[in-house]
């Protein structure tokens, strides 16, 4: 029988390489790195940043201090004159023995004396007439002493306050022809406000204009009343006395 020259030489070359494949087989298994972990979630937060502060203003500059003024002066203080010293009372009349008489009261009425009053006097030459105290009557026909005549007063006079019932008016007709001859001119109406002196026998004694429209409505008014104007007495405790009243008299046309 023949043979090839190196026929016996395959069968283990093939063997060899077998060889060779497993240990490199087994050397890849044996270096093969084990399988991945499973990766564990994490959970993550987002946090927000804080905030960056803003900077702090720089400190204001004090303002500039005013100069200390100085004081204002006080004030001068008026030096008040020094209060007079009162005068002593005056010391009240001694007594009077006690079995004198006792001295004539000085405020009893004086008696009328007719003729002009001392006030209306003159030293200058002139027609002499005798002094008196009221012109309401017929004057003497001799004349009295001029020191021994004393100022008029009613025998019985009362303040409006001081009366029960004051003045009642009776009648006061004035006629048309006292009418101020201007104000009838002019066609015009007034009112006069008087102030009355009413006696104890219910006459006007004297008439005082308050208020006066003009025109010659006053001077009219006050000699109307005088002369046309009757009141009944006011009295007080029982007695006509003389007091004073507001009266208004109106012309009209």
């Amino acid at each position: 029988m023949s043979s090839r020259p190196g026929g016996l030489r395959a069968p283990a070359f093939y063997g060899a390489s077998l060889a060779l494949h497993g240990l490199l087989f087994a050397a890849l298994l044996a270096v093969r790195p084990p399988a991945a972990r499973r990766a564990t979630p994490v959970e993550v937060e987002l946090v927000e940043a804080p905030k960056a502060l803003p900077a702090p203003e720089p400190p204001r500059p004090e303002p500039a201090r005013e100069a200390p003024r100085s004081p204002p002066r006080p004030p001068r203080v008026a030096k008040l004159p020094a209060p007079r010293e009162a005068p002593p009372p005056r010391a009240p009349p001694a007594p009077p023995p006690p079995n004198a008489p006792p001295p004539p009261d000085a405020s009893r009425a004086a008696p009328p004396r007719i003729g002009i009053s001392m006030e209306s006097t003159t030293t200058a030459g002139g027609v002499a007439a005798p002094v008196g105290n009221t012109l309401y009557g017929r004057p003497p026909e001799r004349a009295e002493d001029p020191a021994a005549v004393k100022p008029y007063r009613a025998e019985r006079y009362a303040a409006p306050s001081q009366v029960t019932t004051l003045p009642e008016p009776l009648g006061c007709e004035i006629p048309k022809a006292e009418y101020p001859e201007e104000a009838r001119r002019l066609g015009v109406e007034g009112e006069v406000r008087l102030r009355l002196l009413v006696d104890e026998e219910g006459r006007v004694r004297e008439a005082r204009v308050v208020r006066d429209p003009g025109h010659g409505f006053g001077a009219v008014a006050a000699r109307a009343a005088r002369a046309y104007c009757r009141f009944r007495p006011a009295r007080k405790d029982g007695a006509a006395v003389a007091t004073e009243i507001p009266y208004t008299i109106r012309f009209e046309l």
